[in-house]
């Protein structure tokens, strides 16, 4: 009889311990969810450089100069405002007749100039790149879109990352015939700006470098749209994307639980 006393004790002891130990470690499940919020750009960084080249280094620089007022009096022209024109110093480099030995003489002076415009209307692009190589400018060094709100798309796509990590965690439990409890735990993965950008040739030639669109692969979401739906996993043309991923742990309990 004490024998049976002393085994019931016992077990009682390790139900208690198993329940204590559930307690300690509760189900739960730990998702991620990724959004990208596709976005208009309302503004354009466009590059621009104008190259002279003379034997004489005053010849260059004049010429440098009278290039580079043509190509600001056109850009100006489109109602750029002059807040809007970023104008670098000029650069100027020397030609030798024989690189390898340059005390045999000085063939000329390279003159350059940069030159960054940002156009608040993006419609006016290709119109400003046709004014300026009509108007002085001999380089084209890139471009970039860009969007003035940001902030208001990261939140939106860190809104979306969170619900879709919450979808994910609902339909997997569901496939245990599990229910999704309170989240235990929340972190940001990353944060990603996916410009539109572009790099044409430089200084000193060199050919076309090409230019092309920055990938994503998520779920994607049209900013101007209501929904947030699946477009696919390539971001469209002339588009920009904000992306983001949120790590989630919830609680889980078998479906059907009382409380």
């Amino acid at each position: 009889m004490h024998r049976r006393s002393i085994a019931f004790a016992l077990l009682g002891v390790l139900l208690l311990s198993g329940a204590a130990s559930a307690a300690d470690n509760p189900r739960s499940i730990a998702t991620n969810g990724e959004a990208t919020v596709y976005v208009e750009p309302d503004e354009v960084v466009v590059n621009l450089g104008v190259e002279t080249f003379d034997p004489s280094l005053d010849e260059s620089k004049s010429a440098n100069d009278a290039a580079s007022k043509k190509l600001l009096a056109a850009v100006r022209g489109l109602g750029v405002d002059e807040k809007d024109i970023q104008t670098d110093v000029m650069n100027v480099q020397i030609s030798y007749q024989d690189t390898s030995r340059p005390s045999k003489g000085i063939d000329g002076y390279f003159c350059r100039r940069g030159y960054a415009v940002t156009l608040k209307d993006v419609t006016k692009f290709e119109q400003l790149v046709d004014a300026a190589l009509k108007n002085g400018a001999n380089h084209l060094m890139g471009f970039e879109f860009r969007t003035t709100d940001l902030r208001k798309h990261r939140d939106e796509a860190r809104k979306l990352a969170t619900r879709a990590a919450k979808e994910k965690a609902a339909a997997l439990a569901g496939e245990l015939e599990m229910t999704v409890g309170a989240p235990r735990h929340i972190g940001e993965g990353y944060l990603q700006y996916l410009g539109y950008r572009g790099t044409w040739w430089g200084w000193g030639g060199g050919g076309y470098g090409g230019y092309g669109q920055l990938m994503s692969q998520n779920a994607m979401y049209d900013a101007r749209a209501a929904g947030g739906a699946d477009a696919g996993d390539t971001m469209p043309l002339g588009r920009l994307a904000v992306r983001a991923q949120i790590s989630v742990t919830f609680d889980m309990e078998p479906a059907g639980a009382k409380h």
